[in-house]
């Protein structure tokens, strides 16, 4: 008899080992698509950015309002990232004094760890390597372009390259007509 309970004693602490270790390796794996998707809801919060590339030639748009901006020139320089272009107004309004303001940052998926360390990396929107902006553009007519040129400093060459977003520096004035 007693023999008995000393297996059934044995089989059940080995059930309520194996038990505990299942729920700890569950519980690890729930944490980490929490974090996981904390991860993703950080990113997607960026996805009204206005990214552009440092592809020369190539016609991008703005997310807001649709402008295009075409680069001349992109060059790295001592001084940080060089760049030279155009921006297209596509709207039916005159802009005037418009400041072009361009952020340069890691590409977002560089931020993961710094992310997993500190969730609050990304509250703000990723830490900037350099941001500059241009001078303003005294007058944008509807359906006109206009020139620009920037250096935007603290910028280097990297194999990942650079995620740059643009936005308007906000002194900017619109109204109807030409």
């Amino acid at each position: 008899m007693q023999k008995w309970l000393i297996i059934v004693g044995v089989a059940l602490i080995s059930v309520l080992v194996v038990s505990a270790a299942v729920q700890g390796w569950l519980i690890y794996k729930m944490r980490k698509d929490i974090s996981g998707l904390q991860w993703s809801d950080a990113i997607h919060e960026r996805d009204g950015d206005s990214e552009l590339t440092t592809d020369v030639g190539t016609i991008q748009f703005t997310k807001k309002g649709g402008y295009s901006i075409t680069l001349d020139t992109a060059k790295y320089t001592g001084d940080g990232l060089y760049l030279h272009g155009e921006i297209g107004n596509p709207t039916y309004l005159t802009i005037t004094n418009l400041a072009i303001k361009f952020t340069a940052t890691k590409q977002l998926y560089q931020y993961e760890d710094d992310f997993d360390k500190d969730p609050w990396v990304m509250f703000a929107g990723p830490p900037a390597i350099g941001e500059a902006q241009t001078s303003p553009i005294v007058y944008l007519g509807p359906g006109k372009a206009a020139t620009f040129e920037v250096t935007i400093p603290n910028v280097k060459q990297t194999k990942e390259g650079v995620r740059l977003v643009v936005s308007f520096g906000g002194g900017e004035r619109y109204a109807y007509g030409y």
